[in-house]
């Protein structure tokens, strides 16, 4: 029997924080740049991808919008391929998502009160390029 390890890869996302009101974008590798763009080529996509979104502290009248952002190119992430609307409660969601495009954003927007919360991104994948996945 093969290591898990050997079957999945977990891209970086948002990891677990307090989110102000606004707006944060992915983090990719461990680096969080500008656009937030995770680049899918290194993984052989399109291979499923399990979005975790998992919410603790919710502050009074709290909301949390989580969109999935794809796009052909960098810094061209204008599809909107799934989104999470209006989480207002402590919890876990998973969705299964498949990419059709190269790159992707994980974008969390709050509303009203920070909340606390993550996205973890893991991949179906025995295979992949150069990248290591998730980095400290």
């Amino acid at each position: 029997m093969k290591d898990m390890q050997e079957n999945i890869v977990v891209l970086d996302a948002i990891r677990a924080q307090s989110i102000a009101v606004g707006e944060v974008n992915a983090r990719a590798n461990g680096v969080h740049n500008t656009a937030g763009e995770i680049d899918l080529a290194d993984y052989n996509y399109p291979r499923k991808i399990l979005v975790f979104v998992s919410v603790g502290t919710v502050g009074t009248n709290g909301t949390l919008d989580i969109d999935i952002e794809s796009g052909d190119a960098t810094g061209s992430l204008t599809n909107t391929d799934y989104s999470f609307d209006q989480i207002t409660a402590v919890g876990d969601v998973v969705y299964e998502y498949t990419p059709t495009r190269r790159y992707i954003n994980i974008e969390a927007t709050v509303g009203t009160a920070a909340i606390v919360a993550c996205v973890t991104l893991v991949m179906d994948h025995s295979r992949y390029g150069s990248q290591s996945g998730l980095t400290t």
